[in-house]
């Protein structure tokens, strides 16, 4: 469970997020909606400790992420994975490589044990065939998918995902995503996913935060976002449809 208090935030003296509140319950999926400089990734490093917040408090399964104590005591890295906007692949490793690159930092595993982890998670989003191809051989919609069985490779708890389709066409966005509700419904993590593309929400999340110059105009079900009487959000809507 991920729970958010009264997040406060300035950088550079300029707020960026104002008093945002919300609850993530393990077995729910998140979709954080917003503009360009809503507040988006920022609330998402904040999560992951990369910001210390003004005022407010980020607790994950109860433990207060900003409570003083060094961030390494709570693994934070082992509990969040991220996939990123460009896939952020390097270019002189193999795929194999890119996804065994998290195991190998942490030194836990053997190399048997690696290489079958990573075998399995590339055969979740169905390329395990490219083992040892380089990231310029692929496509875009690969790289994506490349990025996720990273994201998998060490059993995260949550998986955030930002602006997963970004920059696909409409048939290799359908594909990814059909990887990341594969990955939501068998309840491997549970996800955060950034985006503004408001097709095929109910999909890939049940709640909703909006987000609006880094405050939450709304936050709640999926299914009651259309319902909101909030302005911006309905005009964000009717021109995203």
């Amino acid at each position: 469970m991920i729970e958010v208090r009264n997040l406060q935030l300035s950088i550079s003296r300029r707020p960026i997020l104002d008093n945002i509140s919300f609850t993530l319950d393990d077995g729910h999926n998140l979709i954080i909606l917003g503009r360009s400089g809503s507040g988006k990734t920022v609330l998402i490093k904040t999560l992951m400790g990369f910001f210390r917040p003004d005022k407010g408090s980020v607790v994950v399964d109860g433990k207060n992420v900003y409570d003083g104590k060094s961030l390494s005591d709570f693994n934070l890295d082992h509990d969040f994975a991220m996939v990123f906007q460009n896939s952020a692949l390097l270019d002189s490793f193999t795929v194999y490589q890119n996804v065994a690159l998290p195991l190998y930092e942490r030194g836990e595993l053997e190399r048997s044990e690696i290489l079958a982890k990573v075998k399995h998670c590339l055969g979740v989003v169905g390329l395990e065939s490219t083992m040892d191809k380089y990231p310029s051989e692929l496509s875009g919609g690969m790289r994506k998918r490349i990025g996720i069985a990273r994201a998998l490779v060490y059993d995260p708890k949550y998986i955030i995902f930002d602006e997963p389709v970004s920059g696909l066409d409409p048939i290799t966005s359908s594909e990814v995503l059909y990887y990341i509700t594969q990955i939501i419904k068998s309840v491997r993590a549970t996800t955060i996913t950034i985006t503004h593309d408001i097709r095929n929400l109910e999909a890939i999340g049940d709640q909703v935060l909006f987000l609006e110059s880094g405050k939450a105009l709304f936050y709640g079900p999926v299914k009651e976002m259309h319902a909101s009487d909030d302005p911006l959000l309905q005009q964000f809507l009717n021109v995203s449809h």
